[in-house]
């Protein structure tokens, strides 16, 4: 017999500690009474739904016969029938505390509560919104389905508005304004038929036909665009959750949000404190406001004139007007107007006029107007207007109009207008336009405009460019040269950039003087004409002795123009004159101090008495020199 009772207490034991879990109010229970006093009955249903009642006697009548037939009903729909809603109630613990309703003669309030069903399995349904259009109300359903709403009483007309993905939209209008148990049944969505697969059979052949694949002629169900089956893309917002919108929208706003998707309503003003402390109620993120005044954070559907938040603004949708944050702006749609931030502003689509913010400005559409920011400006699609950045511009797509930025430019397409980069601009499309940068420039094809910075790189370049070193790939100018002139019988040169204007870099050898050289110039070209061109050359270059690196200034200047003729594919030989400067800052340290030129001295003094003053002749240059 102790056996048996151990083993009934075990296979009870996860019954009752899972009925322990589940609030008293919400246990299921079936109950039948037939003309039982009330506290008799009360003592059943506790017993039933193993929980305990507390209450004063006094507000009840206990001697009050009650009849009534439930199955498998929440304890708090069972209670509700057998008081009317003459007493409330209370959950606490293991424990349903029952106070006396005292309503005053005209109510400012009344209470609708229930339960959301499902009409199929009538399963109870969480997550539910209830909520009523004029007043802004709105409640949540719990996980066990239960609703609570709290309405005016001087409402004109009572029409409660339910809604929850993958159920069909419900609207009920509610008679009586008076408290009062209203339960709510929603009619799930139909489920998309299967599609088949394709029938591959091949038809017959015969005379008329070929054989070939056929498509078996079954049904397709496609869902109604108003049942809330089609899948819509999730809006920016959503997709911020987890970055900003997520702290800033509790759990219930979230869920209101997603339950409302397709519902739009309008107030001319709200005021909030916080997402859900305002005039718009929970049901900020589905309401289009003219003016919005948001004591730190606001959220709503959108804007048509004004918005101005002490912190942040949260917009789901399209904001037009002025929109002022002290840090900052999150819009799902386009902003048309001005937009101000202390720190960021985030438009998921277009903008325009105008963008400021204080750090950093993100849009996922086009900037038609001025956008500035003290750090950063982030741009998926085109901009069209101005746009200003302490450190750095980004666009991914196409700019017209100019740039500014502290260090970086960068551009994903085509950019026409004016760049301009402490450090560099990028241009990964067609330039038709300025660069001008203090380090790098790069573009895929200049067609128009020019490059001008310390290094310039360019696929392809219409325009010169203007730099210490510049690199075009495809019509570009490049060439290494072996020559030798009067200084330094044995030079190497490199020459890079356009044939119209083009950067030098060269070195030297004199053995016999025993010092070596290097310099830099620029330099003009024409086009080859059956094999001729001639050129145009002016180069600094600095002298050193090979046997001692002492910091002493030998500058030679030297202008040569120069006349080249090819004699095998990218191979020619070049020569002519060369017009020298030559200063010296110490006749001891001078290279070329003993030397003698095979030059024609121009100046009294040759250059192996050079000493704070300059002296120059006329030389001579030729080589060897080969087109990459």
């Amino acid at each position: 017999m102790t056996l048996l009772r151990i083993f009934v207490f075990l296979l009870l034991t996860p019954v009752w500690l899972r009925a322990q879990s589940t609030p008293p109010l919400e246990r299921l229970i079936t109950v039948t009474l037939r003309n039982e006093p009330l506290n008799q009955a009360l003592t059943v249903i506790s017993r039933t739904g193993q929980f305990s009642f507390s209450y004063n006697p006094a507000i009840l009548n206990q001697s009050r016969p009650v009849s009534l037939r439930v199955v498998n009903r929440p304890v708090r729909e069972v209670l509700g029938q057998l008081f009317g809603g003459t007493v409330r109630l209370r959950s606490r613990g293991n424990h349903v505390i029952l106070l006396r309703a005292d309503e005053p003669e005209q109510p400012k309030d009344f209470i609708l509560d229930g339960y959301v069903i499902d009409g199929q399995t009538t399963e109870r349904i969480g997550s539910v919104t209830v909520f009523e259009r004029n007043s802004l109300r709105s409640a949540l359903s719990n996980e066990y389905g239960y609703y609570r709403l709290k309405l005016p009483a001087d409402l004109a007309a009572v029409r409660l508005e339910v809604r929850r993905q993958a159920y069909l939209s419900q609207s009920l209008a509610i008679p009586s304004r008076r408290s009062q148990p209203q339960n709510i049944y929603l009619t799930p969505l139909p489920r998309p038929a299967a599609v088949s697969p394709l029938d591959t059979r091949p038809l017959p052949t015969d005379s008329a036909s070929r054989p070939g694949p056929i498509l078996a002629e079954r049904p397709v169900v496609f869902a109604s665009a108003d049942s809330g089956t089609v899948p819509m893309p999730a809006s920016f917002l959503d997709r911020s959750r987890q970055t900003i919108g997520r702290w800033a929208l509790s759990t219930r706003q979230l869920l209101t949000d997603i339950n409302l998707d397709r519902d739009t309503l309008y107030r001319t003003w709200q005021v909030s404190f916080l997402p859900g402390i305002g005039t718009n109620r929970g049901l900020g993120g589905r309401i289009i406001n003219d003016y919005s005044v948001n004591i730190l954070i606001g959220h709503s559907l959108g804007v048509r004139k004004a918005e101005f938040g002490g912190l942040f603004n949260l917009v789901r949708e399209d904001v037009q007007g002025v929109q002022a944050a002290g840090f900052g702006n999150l819009v799902g749609g386009n902003t048309q107007g001005v937009q101000l931030a202390g720190f960021m502003n985030t438009t998921q689509g277009n903008v325009g006029p105008v963008q400021l913010a204080g750090f950093v400005n993100t849009v996922g559409g086009t900037v038609r107007g001025l956008q500035a920011a003290g750090f950063l400006n982030v741009v998926r699609k085109d901009v069209q207007g101005v746009q200003l950045a302490g450190f750095l511009n980004a666009d991914r797509s196409r700019v017209q109009g100019a740039q500014a930025a502290g260090f970086a430019n960068v551009v994903g397409g085509d950019a026409g207008g004016f760049q301009v980069a402490g450090f560099t601009n990028v241009v990964r499309g067609q330039l038709r336009g300025w660069q001008v940068s203090g380090f790098l420039n790069v573009a895929r094809d200049v067609v128009s405009g020019r490059q001008v910075g310390f290094i310039n790189l360019a696929r392809s370049s219409e325009r010169a460019p203007v730099g210490f070193f510049s690199y075009v790939q495809t019509n570009g100018y490049r060439a290494i040269e072996a020559s030798a002139n009067e200084v330094t019988p044995l030079n190497a040169t490199f020459r890079t950039g356009v044939r119209s204007f083009y950067n030098l870099f060269t070195a030297g050898y004199n053995p016999g003087g025993r010092f070596w050289s290097y310099g830099y110039g620029l330099g003009t070209a024409t086009a080859e004409r059956r094999g001729w061109s001639v050129s145009l050359e002016g180069s600094v270059h600095q002298l050193n002795r090979t046997d001692e690196w002492i910091d002493n200034l030998n500058m030679l200047l030297r202008l040569s123009p120069q006349l080249s003729k090819q004699i095998a594919a990218g191979l020619g030989i070049t020569a002519g004159p060369t017009l020298n400067g030559y200063y010296s800052n110490d006749v001891f340290l001078n290279p070329l101090r003993n030397q003698s030129l095979p030059a024609a001295i121009l100046t009294p003094d040759a250059p192996d008495n050079t000493r704070d003053e300059w002296s120059g002749w006329l030389g001579w240059q030729v080589g060897l020199r080969y087109s990459l």
